[in-house]
């Protein structure tokens, strides 16, 4: 079992990242979304995902569907 430290504001934590969901980018912190629970995280997104082992970032937010005419 692989476990990963990562900083938070109170004491650091360790993540397998096969129990990862996701990793979003906030404000200032990072999230971590695992089956059992969230955490934020200090380091970046790129960090976080190199950490986890990803070979690149995906992006699979869905585009907003706008219509490209719009008749007044």
């Amino acid at each position: 079992m692989k476990l990963v430290k990562f900083t938070t504001d109170d004491h650091p934590v360790f993540i397998n990242p096969a129990y990862v969901v996701s990793v979003k980018k906030g404000m200032k912190d990072t999230a971590i979304q695992t089956t059992a629970i969230n955490y934020t995280v200090k380091e970046s997104v790129d960090v976080v995902l190199r950490l986890l082992g990803a070979e690149e970032a995906r992006d699979i937010t869905p585009a907003l569907a706008l219509p490209k005419n719009i008749d007044l």
